[in-house]
């Protein structure tokens, strides 16, 4: 298809226009997170990013779930996928079931994603849920790090709330007006006249390094839906630094997309006293009959 020269100058010169407030914002929200509210028991974070725009999701769901059928075909090739009656599988895959009906009023599209959870036997400590629900859980994060049900759930509950609030949407969405700056025409938009075929992006999606920000939007997304559906949420801080301290030294390592730090720590605590009493709903008691966890306390709000 071609496309004038006109045309392609107006979307350059509205994406460089785009990026400097943006940014700004984001790096404003990255000093300071935001504060956690929730109105009629949601949580909203400022306004929707313009460089989700520049992609379609069902375009990166599509070759999101392209790139998982590969993961899962070389599995089974060499022998790596673990069987529907592992012992691990029915674990992770009963936490993850769980959840997904806590996650659906996220993200419209959500309730129409064919979810699947599979997990394969790998050294490698991590995981991820690519945009439209497909999960993929490497046998090391749960082994080595020796995670509890409830650490399940809270990274669970982190990784299906960057699919829902696409969080790797945005981002590429920044490398195409990145492009579109420099002079290159992205093919994802699908005018692109230097190929009809849509570039590979799961080498991107794999290997994505989500922003302070992001991370601190997933914590407490992905807190709300675990606590919901009945996990501890101060699994949260155990969880983190477990996988802070398990894969810190591996270059580009899980610690390394997913940054954390004593910031992003004390955030966790700060909104505790917001998720325990989803998770005591879930269990049916009240806060003061919930079991300890961690030698920590029950994060009771004040005046309760």
């Amino acid at each position: 298809m071609t496309v004038s020269f006109k045309f392609r100058a107006s979307v350059c010169a509205w994406a460089l226009a785009s990026l400097a407030p943006v940014s700004a914002h984001a790096q404003d929200e990255q000093k300071t997170p935001p504060p956690y509210t929730a109105p009629n028991n949601q949580i909203r974070f400022g306004n929707t990013a313009l460089f989700r725009n520049l992609i379609a999701p069902a375009t990166l769901e599509t070759q999101a779930a392209g790139e998982y059928a590969q993961i899962i075909h070389d599995a089974e090739r060499d022998k790596t996928l673990l069987p529907d009656t592992n012992p691990l599988v029915k674990r992770v895959r009963e936490i993850a079931n769980h959840e997904i009906p806590f996650a659906l009023k996220w993200n419209d599209r959500a309730k129409n994603w064919k979810w699947e959870i599979n997990v394969i036997k790998s050294p490698d400590e991590r995981m991820y849920c690519l945009p439209g629900g497909k999960i993929v859980v490497y046998s090391g994060l749960i082994d080595k790090l020796r995670l509890n049900d409830n650490e399940i759930g809270m990274m669970i509950g982190h990784e299906i709330a960057h699919a829902l609030r696409e969080h790797a949407r945005e981002r590429l969405g920044r490398q195409q007006a990145a492009q579109l700056g420099a002079g290159g025409m992205p093919q994802l938009f699908g005018f692109s006249n230097y190929s009809s075929q849509q570039p590979d992006i799961g080498d991107e999606l794999l290997s994505m390094r989500y922003s302070p920000a992001d991370e601190i939007e997933a914590d407490v997304i992905g807190s709300e839906i675990a606590s919901r559906a009945g996990y501890d949420p101060r699994a949260a801080v155990t969880l983190w630094n477990k996988i802070d301290s398990g894969t810190r030294r591996a270059d580009a390592g899980f610690i390394w997309m997913h940054p954390y730090g004593p910031d992003r720590r004390q955030d966790l605590l700060k909104r505790m006293p917001d998720m325990m009493p989803l998770y005591a709903k879930a269990l049916g008691k009240t806060i003061d009959q919930l079991p300890n966890y961690a030698g920590m306390g029950r994060f009771k709000k004040s005046g309760r």
